[in-house]
């Protein structure tokens, strides 16, 4: 479990009391609203650095005595937030270089939040002295859930003292500068370096350089989120986290998950009209790479009940659609459903942000009853609580792959190149077919799985090759596409060829000669099992070195070429898709191939519109849960009795999903 010691599905969410420390009676009504909504753990302290220490070294910590109270008394949990998202602005007085500076070289004014620089000897010092006071006072309250460190950890800062640990960097990871200049391939452009303070982090012209500053952005932060842990765990040992941001572009997420205790992350879906099955199943790609990366359940530390205010239509939930969102996350992994916020303010950028309890401050509202009647029915799953996902098929989604291909001046640009758009859909065609996934990074241990995709993992790290080899002559099958393996792990195009050069070829079977960028007005199709399929943005000329062609080229000049391409290989084999499909395609592809290796789905006889995802509990039952996604009742009939244990506890062995709606089934054998 989460929290130790409580056998419950986390409820709340992000709770900021500060902010009402002045308004007689709306702490107490709050309150009185938890109790209404049966909600059970929230995460304070996130931006309250300048109401705990209102001038240096002057701490107040009688409002947050009073919140911790009030939880032990009503039996609730706390996650205590580090505040270092949001520094005082006495701090950015008193140490100026605490605020970063940006790419044009000119530093930031304090303000907004998330703006420090993580190399700020004031800073750091500061943000160690206040975490210190805070878990040495709170360390052993009965109402300490775990710790919340800092929030949504990202950016950079372009300053000397960042400049001077970006050369120390590379200093460490090439070891010598002529090392560093053959990565580089610096006789391009007269780029060659003879000291390492010449390096420019900010060159678009060096692929290499970009790539290593993505990479040392994210070491800094992670070096800064430990830094963090240390001061807190002086005096606790309780839980830690920090939330996550799904696929946030500029940070690599699996640098974080070793140091978290459990792994959090923020969530805000839309469910824009015509949009809900790809975004049902980007949500759930976000949620099985969190369950996955430490291989036990997560938490959704932010959700929105109501409406996201920065999205394009700031869309009010339909019937169904809340409830639905929330057992997305339970099915695919989730120990907890958060909300940003508790309660909404009165002003600044975010007073319109849906909250469980609004302006009116009553519990009449659609949103409050919305999320009331979720929690009520939470209470029923207890026995979910720790319960394991079992995949057998894995995504790989990796960062560092997707900076070198967004960096490469190539291939139509980012609007394009579309490696997220890509990862998900892929991903999306097999959750269509509604079986157990995981997504991992190219680092990871592949033995565990039957079916491992590849979409277009641009970048081979050391080692990464050699592992998919033995994953393919153990049984596996691997499914590679275009833009796979075209360069190392310094940027550098291989010697010999795509994809992975030799002995990329080698294990492929093909030589992949060049890529087609295609025109909107192109036409390009694919042949496969006798049916025509339309090629969009990508297609590569690719030769058999060893391979089969499974399906081939419609179209222009290299009409009956091969498209998509099998080469078996030990025990396994390997696949390769050599052009951007639609959906249709990729629907059709998957379906085949995951009854070819004998992965099954989690419930068989699903309507077409039904999504399914299982999770096994200790005492050996299953929970399906089932996802409506459409706005039309659908009835599903189950192959064996199941408890509907989401609407009442009824044995059935068909139950009817209303517009819009989930539920969950447990089914003990």
């Amino acid at each position: 479990m989460i929290i130790r010691n409580f056998n419950h599905i986390l409820h709340g969410g992000d709770y900021n009391p500060d902010q009402w420390l002045h308004t007689p009676g709306t702490i107490d009504r709050d309150f009185e609203l938890m109790e209404k909504a049966h909600c059970n753990t929230f995460s304070v302290g996130i931006f309250s650095w300048s109401q705990l220490e209102v001038e240096p070294d002057r701490f107040e910590f009688g409002w947050l005595d009073d919140i911790f109270e009030r939880c032990e008394k009503t039996g609730k949990k706390l996650f205590l937030a580090t505040p270092s998202a949001s520094k005082p602005a006495w701090l950015a007085q008193r140490w100026p270089d605490s605020c970063r500076v940006d790419r044009a070289g000119v530093r930031d004014r304090w303000g907004a939040r998330q703006n420090s620089c993580f190399s700020s000897p004031g800073y750091r010092e500061r943000v160690r002295i206040v975490n210190r006071k805070l878990a040495e006072r709170y360390a052993h309250h009965p109402a300490l859930g775990g710790w919340h460190i800092s929030n949504e950890y990202h950016g950079e800062c372009g300053c000397e003292l960042c400049r001077h640990r970006f050369h120390d960097f590379l200093r460490k990871r090439y070891g010598t500068l002529e090392n560093f200049n053959q990565a580089n391939w610096s006789a391009f452009w007269g780029h060659a370096i003879t000291d390492w303070s010449q390096v420019e982090p900010f060159d678009y012209s060096t692929d290499a350089t970009a790539l290593d500053w993505w990479r040392f952005c994210t070491e800094v932060i992670v070096d800064f989120f430990q830094m963090e842990i240390d001061a807190v765990r002086e005096f606790s040992d309780a839980p830690v986290t920090t939330n996550l941001m799904g696929l946030f572009p500029t940070l690599d997420y699996w640098k974080f998950a070793p140091l978290c205790d459990f792994i959090s992350d923020d969530c805000y879906p839309t469910w824009l009209d015509g949009d809900t099955e790809r975004e049902a199943a980007s949500v759930s790609l976000r949620h099985d790479m969190h369950y996955t990366m430490l291989g036990k359940p997560f938490l959704m530390m932010e959700s929105c009940p109501g409406i996201p205010n920065y999205a394009r239509y700031p869309k009010l939930r339909r019937p169904g659609e809340f409830e639905r969102e929330m057992l997305l996350a339970l099915g695919h992994g989730a120990d907890g459903t958060m909300y940003f916020q508790w309660r909404k303010g009165r002003n600044n950028c975010e007073k319109f942000h849906g909250a469980v309890v609004g302006h009116d401050g009553t519990d009449q509202t659609l949103t409050f009853r919305r999320v009331a009647s979720y929690g009520e029915k939470l209470e029923r799953l207890s026995g979910l609580v720790g319960a394991e996902k079992k995949p057998v098929t894995a995504v790989i989604y990796d960062w560092e792959s997707n900076w070198a291909f967004g960096q490469c001046n190539a291939a139509g640009g980012n609007q394009v190149k579309q490696w997220e758009a890509t990862a998900i859909n892929h991903y999306r065609a097999l959750w269509n077919h509604n079986i157990d996934l995981a997504v991992i990074d190219s680092e990871q241990d592949f033995s565990h799985y039957k079916l491992l995709v590849l979409p277009m993992l641009f970048l081979f790290k050391p080692g990464v090759l050699e592992r998919l080899r033995d994953f393919v002559e153990q049984g596996g099958t691997l499914v590679a596409t275009y833009f796979t393996g075209y360069v190392d792990e310094n940027n550098n195009c291989f010697s010999g060829g795509n994809p992975g050069g030799a002995a990329g070829r080698e294990l492929f079977g093909i030589w992949n000669e060049d890529f087609d960028g295609l025109q909107p007005t192109s036409r390009q199709t694919i042949v496969w099992n006798g049916r025509r399929y339309p090629v969009e943005d990508y297609a590569e000329l690719l030769h058999l070195e060893g391979a089969e062609s499974e399906a081939t080229y419609g179209d222009d000049f290299y009409a009956g070429t091969p498209a998509v391409t099998r080469r078996k290989l030990g025990k396994g084999c390997v696949v390769y898709l050599g052009a951007r499909t639609g959906m249709e395609f990729l629907n059709d592809f998957y379906g085949s191939l995951l009854k070819e290796a004998g992965v099954e789905p989690v419930l068989t006889g699903l309507p077409d519109a039904v999504r399914a995802a299982r999770r096994s509990a200790s005492d050996g039952s299953d929970y399906y849960f089932l996802y409506n996604l459409t706005g039309t009742e659908q009835p599903v009939n189950l192959p064996a009795t199941m408890t509907d244990i989401w609407n009442g506890g009824e044995a059935t062995r068909c139950v009817t999903l209303p517009p819009n709606g989930a539920t969950v089934l447990q089914f003990k054998p």
